[in-house]
């Protein structure tokens, strides 16, 4: 007598539905991982075409997932450097809309600034206005 025969159906049919649930996730989680890596190859591609090269190879992309944003929207966001707080995000919504932006998140207000990015000079233009804002906000501009 093997360890089946002693189940009841019921038995039987929670382990078939257990087994089920359990394929399922990992089919979710595996479909999940290959929809990250395509879309963050598409971020990727996007950062080499605006900002070139170089640049493009220092950002770490990530992909959260789509749970915080709005239906049909997906996106990924770089660090700009260690102890930053802006980030670039590349964004798609479900009408295939697509942008490529700097992400500046303010401390006293709670929103973020968010800037579409033409190329890495543009991005230096960006977070330089955004650096002299900041001397003036605390009182260290030159009033010469």
């Amino acid at each position: 007598m093997n360890t089946t025969d002693s189940l009841t159906v019921a038995d039987l049919a929670s382990r078939a539905y257990a087994q089920l649930e359990a394929d399922g996730e990992a089919r979710g989680d595996e479909m999940f991982e290959q929809q990250r890596e395509e879309f963050l190859a598409f971020a990727r591609g996007k950062a080499r075409s605006v900002l070139g090269e170089e640049a493009a190879a220092r950002l770490d992309w990530r992909y959260p997932g789509t749970f915080d944003l709005p239906t049909g929207v997906e996106q990924a966001t770089a660090s700009l450097g260690e102890g930053r707080s802006e980030y670039l995000q590349y964004r798609v919504t479900d009408v295939d809309e697509v942008t490529f932006a700097l992400v500046q998140p303010c401390g006293t207000c709670g929103r973020n600034q968010i800037d579409g990015v033409r190329d890495l000079a543009h991005l230096g233009g960006l977070l330089e206005a955004a650096a002299d804002l900041a001397k003036i906000a605390k009182g260290g501009a030159d009033r010469g």
